[in-house]
């Protein structure tokens, strides 16, 4: 969690008591965050010659807390709870040498092949569900030109009370 939110939230209401619970989990919300590093996952920059390689890294990180406090009947009761995921992936990495500097990306094949396989699959199911529908369709008014119409009741009168039931 960044700084400025944690100092925020502890500064929110400076007459107000801190819950203990809620002071335990913004800490660790923010430890946290701040080992989301490319270095914590890929390692420091490693130096040999006249040549540093320094890692790179795409850092995703999702961190949810909540909480609260009764002070009902004099009997005060706190609680949070929080979770939160933190995911590293690599970028590439940087080239520091006589040269100059340069980035070296990392491609990422899986991730290239992943919306040309989305588009594929949804016109495969479209085309699925369109030929699926169409041949029901055609079953039903076969049905419906073979089917032998309804015969009229037999009888001389014609009076509606001879109808059978």
């Amino acid at each position: 969690m960044p700084e400025f939110v944690t100092r925020r939230i502890r500064e929110s209401a400076p007459g107000r008591r801190t819950s203990p619970a809620l002071s335990v989990l913004s800490d660790l919300v923010h430890n946290t965050g701040a080992a989301a590093r490319s270095a914590t996952v890929f390692g420091d920059p490693v130096s040999s010659g006249g040549s540093t390689v320094v890692p790179v890294a795409r850092i995703t990180s999702l961190t949810s807390m909540g909480g609260g406090s009764s002070r009902l009947f004099a009997a005060g009761g706190d609680g949070a709870g929080g979770g939160g995921f933190v995911r590293a992936r690599p970028a590439g990495f940087i080239v520091l040498d006589d040269a100059g500097v340069r980035f070296q990306g990392i491609r990422q094949p899986v991730t290239m092949l992943v919306l040309p396989l989305a588009v594929v699959a949804g016109l495969t199911a479209a085309r699925i569900v369109g030929v699926t529908l169409r041949e029901a369709r055609r079953r039903r008014n076969q049905r419906a030109h073979c089917a032998p119409a309804a015969e009229a009741p037999s009888g001389d009168s014609g009076s509606d009370t001879e109808r059978p039931a």
